[in-house]
């Protein structure tokens, strides 16, 4: 304290005298006043109250309060068992809920550029209204949407610091479900593959080398990539739900919008050692491991998955898209069989297109055949303009496809796509609003109420499916096929020129236009008589083409005026470097009274 303090002797207080106090603390290490033991010490202030005085109580701390939870809507569709299999069904009304509607992809492909519906500067908030009011004004209730097929670069899903999402992308995302749920839609929300920004894609081909190929075959395989990808649903969902999104309005959350592994790259080329997956130890000397390897791995990655969404978001329905098994690619490994019997998925989306195998035939393709523990959905299904030249043609082959599908197992049907795709795409599909929303009206609910039922479309194609002949024939490769409509089949002679083949309307008719697509390999210098047999078998000639052509030419017969009425057309061919064939033969022009 410094300098020691001295006390003086007390002074007994009286009734009205105040005791001062015995000490005065030292300050700056100077000397304390001494007073006087015979004088009372003046006072130095005034009197105070011998009633106790109030206290005031402290302030009370605020106690901490633990924020309630966000809990996300209930979703609106779900799925119930019946005495015929399981059904989607529409939890407040009890009725049958039927899938149907389009992928909305209303950006181009840009020349091979894929669909960049949700970027930043592009997706247009107005437009998808309207175009979601048209859909269900048709009756339509389902829209499937692309995630992140705008995986990199300034406006996409992955964020430019490259750790996590772009909340501005997340409205966008967010802005979808407004609008489908101010028109009563549904949207299947589909993820194209893990984006190239954000983070995502390095965690997940972290170890891939020489046992493990980055990209594909260790993003389904390997521990890194399913912490990765449950990291990345996290992060759709949680931005989701913290802006508050109408996630009743989401059919269902997609994982891959089709899922494949590379058959020609590690692990899956290996042909000897053993691989560590996440699901145990293979052989890959064994066929039969390696298949199991795939299928084991893709049944834990789905259950990490959807264990992932329903943290998030649990009443949701978890799905996932695939590629025909051996059909598309086939470098490319797809196996949907095992998934069928042993994934917790809730129901399956496969991609079945017209124009190759029928729909029965990929039914035992996919392994689906007599399938009804779970529902399947066609979750993309269209019809390219290389294979049908009018979009009458495509329009028949659709509905056909359609109804042949309902015996196969499907449950669902959303076609590919809103908006027609850029020619350079390389596999354009007509488009709902091609033809003025040409199949937009004729597929839609409103028009076509059952979509197992054949729709009578009117054809101006006067040899669609008429009686043919021809000189000769390969087995898989009859006449019929250039008369089908179908541009991926054809006729084919299997022999070099001279050859013909003839349609017979069953009529006469005055020809207005004959167009022949050309199926020829190698390309070179050909020469075809166009011949028309009239009804009393005399013979004209209609067309002479004489020119170098290659495969996938058309070549057309469009005179001034009407032609002589002629009941059957033939086209010779003269001369040719390939053997002869032809993909299609179409005729249109008038019938006489």
């Amino acid at each position: 304290m410094g300098a020691a303090c001295s006390m003086s002797p007390p002074v007994p207080p009286t009734e009205t005298s105040i005791a001062t106090p015995s000490f005065v603390p030292a300050t700056e290490n100077k000397p304390i006043a001494q007073v006087p033991p015979t004088e009372t010490p003046a006072p130095t202030s005034t009197a105070t109250p011998t009633t106790t005085p109030t206290r005031t109580p402290l302030p009370t701390a605020t106690p901490t309060v633990t924020p309630t939870p966000y809990i996300p809507p209930a979703h609106k569709i779900a799925i119930r068992q019946t005495s015929t299999g399981a059904e989607f069904f529409n939890v407040e009304t009890g009725e049958p809920f039927i899938p149907r509607g389009v992928n909305y992809v209303y950006v181009p492909h840009n020349g091979g550029t894929s669909n960049l519906t949700l970027k930043i500067g592009v997706y247009d908030p107005d437009r998808t209204r309207r175009d979601f009011r048209a859909l269900a004004g048709h009756g339509f209730n389902t829209v499937r949407v692309f995630l992140d097929q705008c995986n990199a670069g300034p406006g996409c899903i992955g964020d430019s610091d490259n750790a996590g999402l772009n909340p501005a992308y997340l409205d966008n995302i967010a802005d979808v479900l407004a609008a489908a749920q101010e028109t009563g839609l549904f949207i299947l929300f589909t993820s194209n593959d893990l984006p190239d920004q954000g983070g995502y894609a390095e965690q997940a081909n972290e170890g891939s080398g020489a046992t493990f190929a980055g990209y594909r075959n260790s993003y389904y395989l390997t521990p890194g990539a399913v912490t990765a990808t449950r990291r990345y649903w996290r992060d759709i969902l949680t931005g989701l739900n913290d802006r508050a999104a109408a996630i009743d309005h989401v059919l269902g959350w997609e994982l891959l919008n089709e899922q494949w592994m590379f058959a020609d790259q590690p692990p899956l080329s290996l042909t000897s050692g053993q691989v560590k997956s996440t699901t145990g130890t293979y052989d890959m000397a064994d066929p039969a491991q390696k298949r199991q390897m795939v299928s084991d791995g893709l049944i834990h990655y789905i259950a990490e998955m959807k264990d992932e969404i329903l943290a998030h978001d649990p009443t949701a329905l978890v799905t996932m898209g695939f590629f025909p098994p051996k059909v598309v690619a086939p470098d490319w490994f797809v196996d949907t069989e095992p998934l069928l019997a042993g994934a917790d998925l809730d129901f399956f989306d496969f991609h079945p297109y017209p124009g190759g195998m029928t729909v029965a035939q990929l039914g035992d393709v996919y392994g689906m055949t007599g399938y009804t523990a779970k529902p399947i959905i066609m979750g993309e299904y269209g019809a390219f303009r290389h294979i049908y030249s009018s979009i009458t043609a495509a329009a028949r082959a659709l509905v056909n496809w359609r109804a042949d599908s309902c015996p196969a197992g499907f449950d669902g049907w959303l076609y590919w796509a809103y908006y027609p795709a850029d020619i350079n795409a390389g596999d354009p599909t007509w488009g709902f609003t091609d033809e003025n929303g040409f199949l937009l009206d004729l597929l839609s609910p409103q028009n076509s109420p059952n979509p197992c039922a054949t729709i009578a479309i009117p054809n101006d194609n006067l040899a669609f499916q008429k009686p043919v002949r021809a000189s000769v024939s390969l087995p898989d490769e009859p006449p019929e096929n250039a008369v089908d409509e179908n541009s991926d089949t054809q006729w084919g002679a299997g022999a070099d020129a001279p050859q013909w083949i003839e349609v017979d309307f069953g009529q006469p008719a005055q020809l207005t236009q004959v167009k022949l697509l050309v199926a020829q390999w190698p390309a070179g210098h050909t020469v075809h008589r166009l011949l028309g047999v009239k009804p009393d078998g005399s013979v004209i000639e209609l067309a002479l083409f004489d020119s170098d052509t290659e495969q996938g030419d058309w070549l057309t017969f469009s005179p001034a005026s009407p032609t002589e009425a002629v009941q059957i057309i033939r086209i010779e061919t003269i001369s040719s470097p390939s053997w002869i064939a032809w993909s299609e033969i179409q005729a249109f022009g008038e019938i006489p009274p």
